[in-house]
This record gives structure tokens, sequence and C-alpha cells, in this order.
């Protein structure tokens, strides 16, 4: 069987282009004052990373890494969902989940 050459760079840039898709994982529970580890795959280093509560939100800029452990520093019964944009603009969001209740409220910032 004979490819052609454009067929087969075709194959290879729509092969390349799957493999960089960003996409985020929602993270399974995020509880008040604990670590919440947040990931991503694909994209172009570096990352912008916010995490979005309230009409607020909190920025982490220039990552490397496709991992981030936050100080989940916000009070339970907030609902949270963590956006990542890539070097290239490309973005990814995560589903929308709610920050669990904790008895430690020693990372909490009064206003």
């Amino acid at each position: 069987m004979r490819f052609s050459t454009a067929s087969v760079l075709a194959m290879f840039a729509a092969t390349a282009f799957a493999q960089d898709t960003l996409t985020i994982n929602t993270p399974a529970n995020a509880t008040q004052c604990e670590t919440t580890v947040v990931t991503w795959n694909g994209g172009v280093a570096p990352f912008n990373l916010s995490i979005v509560f309230d009409r607020t939100a909190e920025h982490f800029n220039g990552l490397t890494e496709r991992t981030f452990s936050w100080n989940t520093d916000i009070l339970a019964n907030n609902i949270v969902f963590f956006f990542v944009i890539d070097a290239t603009s490309h973005t990814a969001q995560s589903s929308l989940i709610p920050v669990q209740p904790s008895t430690d409220f020693s990372c909490i910032h009064s206003s």
C-alpha cells in the first residue's frame, strides 16, 4: 500500500494535534484547608491556572508542570472550577465541584 507524502504528513499532524489537546482533570474532591491536586494533559508550557469561585479567582501563572497542589483556602460549600490556558492560548475547564467541610479553618483569610 502506498501513501502520498501529503497524506503521511496529514496523519502525523493529526496525531500531534490530538496529543497536544489541552484537557483538565476535575479533582475528585476539594476539602477546606486541605491540599487539592489539579492535573491537566496536553498543551504547551508555560500554563496559567485560575481557580474560580464566587465571582473571583486565584491565579497561578507561569507553571511549567502539568500538576498543581492547591491549599484549598476557601470556605466549605463554595463551588469552584479550574481553568487552564497554555502558551498557545488553548484553554480547558474542569467541572464544578463543591468545597467539602473541615474542622480546620487555619487557611481561611478573614476579610
